[in-house]
C-alpha cells in the first residue's frame, strides 16, 4: 500500500498545512474547548499538552494535497502499486491510481489531526469558513480527531506507524486499524449521548452528509480501495470494542504496546488475545521466478483480508470470509516486465481441513472470473492466466501469469 493511500485514509501524515484563519469566533473556540474535554472524559486520556487549532479552507487543503501528492508519489511508485493490484485482479491495466486518489481527495477531506505540526485542522463540510459552531457532522468529526490528538501524546503516533510500513499493507493495515477503530469508537460514543438527547441526530447527519456531497463514494473508484478506505473504520472499531467489552480503556491503551501485526488478528480477536502470529513461508534455495528479464516488484505478506477480498470480488461474502478464515501465513511476489504483471503466492493454513474449503472457494471464485472450469489447473483468457496448485505440504500456491508459459515457469 503506497504513502499516499495511507494519507487518504488516516488523515493523519500530512505536513505544513496552510495559514490558520486569523480569528476564531468566540461561540466556536467555547464549542472546541468543550468537544475537547468531552473527548478526553469519553476516551479516559487525559491532554498532556495544548493542540493548535488551525482552520484552512476546503479548498486550500484540496490544493495542498494535491501538491503533496505530486510530490510523494511519483509514476513509478504508483505503477508498482497497480502492479500489486493487478496481481489479484482488482485494478485492469487502464486504472490511473494517481487519479483515483485525487478523485477521492477531492470528495472525502475532512477535519484531521496532523502529528507532525500538531494541529487539528478544522475544515467546514459546507462552504469556506467555520463560522460561529460546528454541525453535528463535524462536531462527531472533531470528536474522532482529537482522539488521534490523544493518542499520539499518549502512544506516538509516527512511531506506530513508521515509513517502512507503506510497504507492508498488511501489518499496516491491522495496525491503522487500532488506531481509527480507536478513534471510531470514541466518536460512536459521543455520537449515542447526543443522540440520547436528540432522536433526530441521525436524520441531521443524513442531511448533513447529502449538503456536502460526503456522502457517498465518487463512482467508479474500484471496491478494493473503497475496503481499504474502510476496513480500519469499520473492522478497526469492532475489533476496539472487543478490547473495551474485555478490559475497557486500560485493554485498549495496552494494544498500543503490542499492536495486531495482521489483519487476521482484526477479523479474530480472538487470534490477537492468544497473540496468534503469522506463520512464515520460506522460499527455499530456488525463488520462484518467471525469468531473468522480470524485475521483482513485491516481496510481502498478503494476508486474509486481501485474499478474503479477492474472493468477494465474485462470490458471497459469506462464501468469501471462509474461504480466507483459515488463514495462517504467505508469503507474496509480484513481477513485472513493461506492463506486464506475474505473481506467486503461498498460504499455508491453520488446519489441514482449511486447505481444501479454501481450493473449492477459490476455484468457484476463478470459474466466475473466467466464465469456465480450469484446465490442467488453470483458468485461462486472451490476457491472463490464474493458476491454483495444491502442494504436497498442505500448502496452496496460486499464480498470475500472462501466459501459460510463463505460468509454468513460476510453479517449477
Amino acid at each position: 500500500m503506497p504513502k499516499t493511500l495511507l494519507m487518504i485514509v488516516t488523515l493523519l501524515l500530512l505536513v505544513g498545512m496552510v495559514q490558520a484563519q486569523d480569528e476564531v469566533d468566540p461561540a466556536l473556540e467555547e464549542q472546541l474547548v468543550a468537544l475537547e474535554a468531552i473527548t478526553q472524559t469519553i476516551r479516559g486520556l487525559p491532554q498532556l499538552e495544548p493542540v493548535e487549532r488551525v482552520f484552512p479552507t476546503r479548498t486550500e487543503t484540496i490544493e495542498y494535497l494535491r501538491a503533496v501528492y505530486e510530490r510523494d508519489l511519483p509514476v513509478e511508485d504508483a505503477e508498482r502499486a497497480e502492479a500489486f493490484y493487478r496481481a489479484l485482479g482488482f485494478f485492469t491495466p487502464d486504472i490511473d491510481l494517481r487519479e483515483l486518489y485525487l478523485t477521492l481527495l477531492s470528495s472525502q477531506v475532512a477535519g484531521f489531526y496532523d502529528p507532525d505540526a500538531k494541529t487539528m485542522n478544522v475544515i467546514p463540510m459546507i462552504g469556506e469558513t467555520p463560522g460561529d459552531s460546528l454541525s453535528l457532522t463535524e462536531q462527531i468529526t472533531y470528536v474522532h480527531e482529537f482522539t488521534h490528538a490523544l493518542q499520539d501524546q499518549h502512544f506516538d503516533l509516527a512511531a506506530l506507524l513508521p515509513a517502512e510500513l507503506n510497504n507492508q499493507p498488511d501489518r499496516a493495515l491491522a495496525i491503522r486499524s487500532l488506531v481509527e477503530g480507536d478513534a471510531t469508537v470514541s466518536m460512536t460514543f459521543y455520537t449515542q449521548a447526543v443522540a440520547e438527547r436528540n432522536p433526530m441526530a441521525a436524520l441531521a447527519i443524513l442531511s448533513e452528509g447529502l449538503a456536502s456531497g460526503t456522502l457517498f463514494l465518487p463512482p467508479g473508484i474500484p471496491s478494493i480501495l473503497v475496503r481499504e478506505l474502510t476496513f480500519p473504520y469499520e473492522e478497526g472499531a469492532a475489533f476496539v470494542s472487543e478490547l473495551y467489552n474485555e478490559g475497557g480503556w486500560a485493554a485498549v491503551d495496552a494494544a498500543y504496546a503490542a499492536p495486531p501485526q495482521t489483519s487476521e488478528q482484526i477479523l479474530h480477536p480472538e487470534k490477537y488475545a492468544s497473540s496468534e502470529p503469522a506463520i512464515s513461508v520460506e522460499l527455499g534455495d530456488a525463488p520462484p521466478t518467471p525469468g531473468a528479464d522480470w524485475t521483482q516488484a513485491w516481496d510481502v505478506t498478503l494476508g486474509e483480508f486481501y485474499i478474503r477480498e479477492q474472493v468477494d470480488s465474485e462470490l458471497a461474502p459469506s462464501r468469501a470470509n471462509r474461504a480466507a478464515a483459515g488463514w495462517g501465513g504467505d508469503r507474496f511476489l509480484v513481477f513485472t516486465k513493461g506492463d506486464q504483471v506475474a505473481s506467486w503466492l503461498k498460504i499455508v493454513w491453520d488446519t489441514p481441513e482449511d486447505a481444501p474449503e479454501f481450493h473449492d472457494l477459490y476455484a468457484a471464485y476463478a470459474e466466475s472470473r473466467f466464465g469456465g472450469e480450469a484446465q490442467a489447473g488453470c483458468w485461462s483468457n486472451a490476457a491472463e492466466v490464474l493458476c491454483l496448485y495444491a502442494e504436497s505440504d498442505g500448502s496452496s500456491v496460486v499464480i498470475t501469469a500472462p501466459t501459460l508459459e510463463i505460468a509454468a515457469q513460476l510453479h517449477q
